[in-house]
């Protein structure tokens, strides 16, 4: 189970209040149906990292579900202002509710960020033509159920296929296979999130002059890959080093994957200085 718990400063409506003060009724869209938006954000050294992006997702999954969202201008103020006071490495989260009410807390990320990761293919799957499908909404209980299925098999993830028994995405992040120096991503017409660290993470890619595709990816390709990654905000780039018991890589990560977190690393260093 996914336990996020704020600490520091939080914004509510507008107004900076003690994290105490985060109710919502549960009259609330966002508390009885699940109807909300929401994005989570790394934060590094008091700065909320890519937060242009993730803020452009946010107005896109708002505009699918018929959220009302501030301005963006506000709603960045209020990631700036929360971020300062977060812990060097922090997590942030914007939630919005379909009635309106929005909020913006953090909490220190104290999660194991860099290590590998082993998975299993879960036992369920998602239509690829769900309303809900590649939307971060606030209902959030097939991934959470997807974590404790994982979890109870002794995994870190869960990766999810879809009504055509395609592969879509990890629980709390995109998913990529590579077949020697190429890698393909689940498209977003199977399903899949148009995730923050995906994006960046096809863009270094084409940068190393790795060949890399979205599309369509069976279990067969998942089975027989050289390599597979997880990408996400907070997580970074992560290999995946074993899959239903079996190791991928004889349980390494690979080049491409090696060579990825270096590239991504070394652009975030540069945003820095």
């Amino acid at each position: 189970m996914i336990d996020r718990r704020p600490q520091g400063r939080a914004v509510l409506d507008g107004v900076a209040v003690d994290t105490d003060a985060l109710l919502v009724p549960w009259t609330d869209p966002a508390a009885q149906w699940g109807l909300g938006v929401f994005e989570t954000v790394a934060v590094a050294d008091g700065v909320p990292r890519h937060l242009e992006l993730h803020l452009q997702r946010l107005t896109a999954a708002a505009s699918r579900f018929g959220v009302p969202l501030p301005a963006a201008a506000e709603l960045a103020r209020a990631a700036c202002q929360v971020a300062e006071g977060a812990a060097t490495r922090s997590w942030l989260k914007l939630i919005v509710s379909r009635s309106g009410r929005w909020v913006v807390f953090a909490g220190p990320d104290d999660g194991d960020r860099g290590g590998t990761v082993s998975a299993i293919v879960l036992p369920w799957r998602r239509h690829r033509l769900d309303p809900t499908a590649g939307v971060k909404s606030t209902g959030y209980t097939a991934s959470l159920l997807g974590l404790e299925e994982a979890r109870r098999r002794g995994a870190d993830e869960g990766l999810w296929t879809n009504d055509r028994g395609h592969l879509v995405e990890a629980c709390t992040a995109n998913v990529f296979v590579v077949a020697g120096r190429a890698a393909v991503t689940p498209a977003m017409r199977d399903g899949a999130r148009d995730g923050v660290m995906r994006a960046l993470a096809i863009a270094a890619l084409h940068d190393a002059s790795i060949q890399v595709r979205e599309g369509k990816v069976r279990l067969t390709a998942l089975r027989a890959a050289h390599e597979v990654f997880l990408t996400s905000s907070l997580g970074g780039i992560r290999p995946v080093v074993r899959i239903d018991g079996r190791n991928v890589r004889n349980g390494e990560p690979g080049p491409v994957t090696r060579r990825l977190s270096e590239r991504l690393s070394e652009h975030a260093a540069s945003q820095r200085t």
